[in-house]
């Protein structure tokens, strides 16, 4: 195979990039100049950051496993198949009840500076419900 040939095969078939995180890791699937594609896997009971991005909106696919998502400290439980779309500004996580894997689709700036992280409190009532706020 001459270097034409092998140029050719890289950028037809570019080796995807694995990143590991303390939540599991993500994967590269796609990438171009204002979207990115990502595979993320968490493992059991974790979460990602609770975070907000200015310049982009997210849209998640849930692959596999189950868990919760929280967007402005309001709970909503995911499962295989479900759908969430997730605007500019939005607070945002997901914490996985089994391995979940979640297909995200970043529109806009994918930079990673583009990104404030917020501390989530779960609170505590007397009525034995909880709720969520930002500390």
């Amino acid at each position: 195979m001459d270097n034409k040939q092998i140029i050719r095969s890289v950028s037809e078939n570019p080796q995807p990039v694995t990143l590991e995180k303390d939540w599991g890791s993500y994967t590269v699937l796609h990438e171009e100049k204002d979207n990115l594609t990502i595979l993320v896997t968490l493992t059991e009971g974790s979460r990602m950051k609770y975070h907000s991005h200015a310049g982009r909106r997210e849209l998640w696919v849930v692959a596999s496993g189950n868990g919760k998502v929280i967007m402005n400290e309001e709970e909503r439980f995911v499962r295989t198949g479900d759908v969430v779309e997730i605007p500019r500004q939005v607070r945002h996580t997901v914490i996985a009840a089994s391995e979940l894997k979640l297909i995200e689709v970043q529109i806009g700036d994918t930079r990673a500076a583009d990104k404030t992280v917020y501390d989530l409190r779960q609170d505590y009532y007397d009525d034995g419900s909880t709720g969520y706020s930002v500390g």
